[in-house]
């Protein structure tokens, strides 16, 4: 199942981590890349979906001790305000992991800001030698803020989505628990300006399988033209990267300037947002970066403007001072 039907009483943890990082330069007993930031804040909100709408029924907080990155990042304190001191003080990650699971309950949907928290929490049970099957669905609620606010196609912060709404500022930003709550009044709130259907026809297709890889990359090598460097890496649009079907062309792909894209879809695996930039290298010579990863509701606004941008005006595009900046910063 690729996604998934809310219904009557379904179950909301809206959650948030933060983690500290590798101190730069710093030498470590082992790779580094395996473990990218060690987590040391979970904090979550529960919410019950009933009536249209969702209710506030728990809040879960608890600071973890880190046992490899055990100072504190310049970066990490700089925005979280924690420090050293704050580290010691923490739960061992198994024990917090294990109270965080029980407050979930049985069959929870979850839910935060950007889709880099899930990769996180499962890049930490990974390292701990601990089950990094998460077994739940997740919605990121940045793109459904996107789509039901007049932000649409752009990439904006918790605290601008909470101004929008006229959310109480009660807490500092950038606290796992703060996030967490702020997120999940964003979330409500969504249910609460908008059609309860449309709300939740978006919600269910932008679920997805927090334990299957969403998007695959490829970066191609380098060519004397742009052409020959959007042709080394056309190959990942044919194919379906988790079942290997042939792809059918739902929105054939077409150029602007130096970008690519496309809809594809796969008979079992549903549909795929392509996108192919080309770029030079510091030698002169192009090389192309492609992108295939299960659609959202962003990338469906995303490909539908540039479709109308197309049409209008061919291969050449916009006049520049009028191009899409959001796609730009993605």
């Amino acid at each position: 199942m690729l996604s998934r039907k809310i219904t009557e009483g379904d179950i909301f943890v809206v959650f948030d981590l933060e983690w500290n990082q590798p101190l730069p330069g710093k030498e470590y007993g082992f790779d580094t890349s395996k473990l990218t930031g060690e987590i040391i804040e979970i904090g979550a909100v529960k919410y019950e979906y009933s009536g249209g709408t969702i209710h506030n029924i728990g809040v879960f907080s608890c600071d973890i001790r880190p046992v490899c990155y055990r100072t504190i990042h310049f970066h990490v304190k700089k925005v979280t305000h924690k420090t050293n001191e704050d580290l010691s003080k923490g739960k061992p990650f198994a024990e917090a992991y294990e109270q965080f699971r029980e407050f979930c309950g049985n069959d929870p949907i979850l839910a935060g800001w950007g889709n880099s928290d899930p990769d996180m929490l499962k890049m930490n049970l990974k390292f701990f030698d601990m089950d990094d099957k998460l077994n739940m669905f997740f919605i990121d609620v940045q793109p459904l803020f996107s789509v039901f606010s007049t932000e649409k196609g752009r990439q904006r912060s918790v605290e601008f989505a909470v101004d929008y709404y006229n959310v109480p500022k009660v807490d500092s930003f950038h606290s796992a628990t703060a996030d967490a709550r702020y997120t999940g009044e964003i979330f409500r709130n969504i249910f609460e300006h908008n059609k309860t259907s449309e709300v939740l026809s978006v919600i269910s297709s932008s679920s997805h399988n927090c334990d299957l890889k969403r998007e695959y990359a490829r970066v191609g090598g380098a060519c004397d033209s742009a052409p020959q460097a959007f042709d080394m890496v056309a190959g990942l649009n044919r194919r379906c990267p988790v079942c290997d079907a042939k792809l059918s062309r739902k929105i054939p792909p077409f150029r602007i300037r130096k970008s690519s894209y496309g809809l594809y879809e796969c008979p079992n695996d549903g549909e795929f947002f392509g996108r192919t930039r080309v770029k030079k290298n510091r030698e002169g010579k192009y090389y192309a970066a492609s992108v295939l990863r299960f659609a959202t509701q962003t990338d469906y606004h995303l490909i539908a403007t540039k479709k109308e941008e197309f049409e209008k005006f061919g291969p050449a595009g916009a006049p520049i001072e009028k191009e899409v900046i959001e796609d730009e910063q993605k």
